[in-house]
């Protein structure tokens, strides 16, 4: 009895502690939104986000302002903004952290609130074999709808408040 009593108190203690860990998600989870709030007009506020974001790298694909200017969606292209390397199960350049950033402006005359997320989440891997003599390579995307277990999310968390700390940094110099 006591046996069973001790296998039992081990098994729930191990699923307890491997809930918390992202290896076992078996479910894509809400990714992170990050948000920013001015007292700066929308449309002021919408231009100045996509120069910034311009200036740090991001290939902005689509600026699309509200016929009202109060604000309007900015989504960017693909970018590598992480890359976790080391340990056993990472391919030797490392599993490449790529997203497509969104950005949702919303307001009026009287301020602005940015909205920050992460789209289109994948990670990219490059594996190199042998076959015949002669060394090949591919290159392998996992969307993170279908692998969510191969994420870290504070990955996407580091990055969405780097951007965040960006466009206030920014913003507050233009209110100068």
């Amino acid at each position: 009895m006591m046996f069973r009593l001790g296998w039992g108190i081990l098994v729930c203690l191990f699923l307890a502690l491997a809930a918390g860990c992202y290896h076992l998600r078996l479910e894509p989870a809400t990714l992170p939104v990050q948000r920013a709030v001015t007292a700066r007009a929308a449309a002021d506020v919408f231009d100045r986000v996509r120069d910034v974001l311009v200036q740090d790298g991001y290939a902005v694909e689509r600026a699309e302002r509200r016929d009202n200017g109060e604000g309007g969606g900015i989504t960017c292209g693909y970018r590598h903004f992480s890359t976790r390397a080391g340990g056993i199960s990472q391919p030797v350049g490392g599993r490449l952290y790529y997203h497509r950033l969104m950005i949702t402006v919303n307001g009026g005359e009287e301020g602005a609130e940015i909205l920050m997320e992460s789209t289109g989440l994948e990670i990219r891997s490059s594996y190199v074999y042998e076959e015949g003599g002669a060394v090949r390579s591919f290159a392998k995307r996992y969307p993170y709808e279908q692998y969510p277990g191969m994420f870290d999310l504070k990955a996407v968390d580091r990055e969405l408040a780097r951007v965040r700390g960006m466009l206030e940094a920014a913003l507050r110099q233009g209110e100068r």
